[in-house]
């Protein structure tokens, strides 16, 4: 045999090599982080839609709030028109009710009670006091009338309702004058 016919034989030696893997300690250490994050996602999607209906209530509130405080405003801009006092039937300090009654017109009168008044939706959307069946809201609204200062009437008007276990309370006052 010819030394240059020779045939070498490489001997690989294989060995088996650990491969690194999960410990379960390790699986539920991120299972636990992934549950909180999850959970922390799930809890600002719940909270944001409660402080989008927090904030259609406080806006529906403030408007009531308004209103009451521009039906006084309409009372006395009457009177005047009518060529009666400035301040007719609106003319003692006390606690009052502004409503918008069936015939379509606003009617004030004064309460002997400090109750806040239940508001019902009427079918056209439109707020009363009047009792309607099946539609009482979640608002009551109060309007308090200062008139100790003469050619000053002192307006607060105060929409509150509970929603979710919380009170919530809107107060807005304007000061009307006779200013004719």
């Amino acid at each position: 045999m010819n030394n240059n016919n020779k045939i070498y034989l490489k001997v690989e030696s294989y060995q088996l090599k650990a491969i690194k893997g999960f410990s379960i300690l390790e699986v539920v250490v991120s299972l636990a982080i992934i549950t909180v994050g999850i959970l922390a996602v799930l809890s600002l999607f719940t909270q944001t839609i409660r402080s989008g209906e927090v904030s259609i209530n406080q806006e529906i509130a403030t408007n009531l709030a308004q209103e009451g405080i521009e039906v006084i405003r309409n009372k006395r801009d009457s009177n005047w028109i009518e060529l009666k006092d400035w301040n007719n039937e609106i003319n003692e300090t006390g606690y009052y009710k502004v409503n918008f009654t069936e015939d379509n017109k606003w009617a004030i009168s004064k309460i002997t009670t400090i109750n806040f008044q239940k508001l019902y939706l009427r079918d056209n959307k439109i707020y009363t006091h009047d009792i309607i069946i099946d539609s009482l809201t979640i608002f009551e609204r109060l309007i308090f009338i200062n008139a100790d200062e003469e050619d000053i009437l002192e307006i607060t008007s105060i929409v509150q309702w509970t929603e979710r276990e919380s009170s919530y309370k809107i107060i807005l006052k304007d000061n009307l004058y006779n200013w004719q």
